[in-house]
């Protein structure tokens, strides 16, 4: 926990907007969509992430390129039922701790239930 602090700026969101009026938001997940992770992770500056644009193929895969702080190009691939999912199943933020982990760890019992 003690890298909390060091970098959650710098980490891609994800929300999700009106087909018809992309200004208009209309789904807004908790939490992170993607961080650094493994060697992508370098030195102090742990959770850097800069998106460099997506694809979305016809066949429903989803190809998010992004830089990371060890400033080589990176792929995430999901499908666009997965993004949806995140999206639209995925509870707003709480916005207090307390209630961020209380939420956090319902999510966790929900999913635990699934399995």
């Amino acid at each position: 926990m003690r890298n909390t602090a060091a970098g959650l700026r710098y980490v891609l969101y994800a929300f999700g907007t009106d087909l018809n009026d992309p200004s208009e938001v209309i789904a807004r997940p908790s939490g992170v969509f993607l961080v650094p992770l493994g060697k992508e992770r370098v030195g102090d500056v742990s959770n850097v992430v800069f998106t460099n644009g997506a694809v979305a193929r016809e066949n429903g895969d989803v190809y998010i390129y992004y830089a990371s702080c060890d400033t080589r190009m990176h792929v995430a691939a999901t499908t666009i039922a997965k993004l949806e999912d995140y999206l639209f199943h995925t509870p707003e933020d709480a916005l207090r701790s307390p209630d961020c982990v209380r939420q956090r760890c319902e999510l966790i019992e929900k999913n635990l239930k699934l399995m």
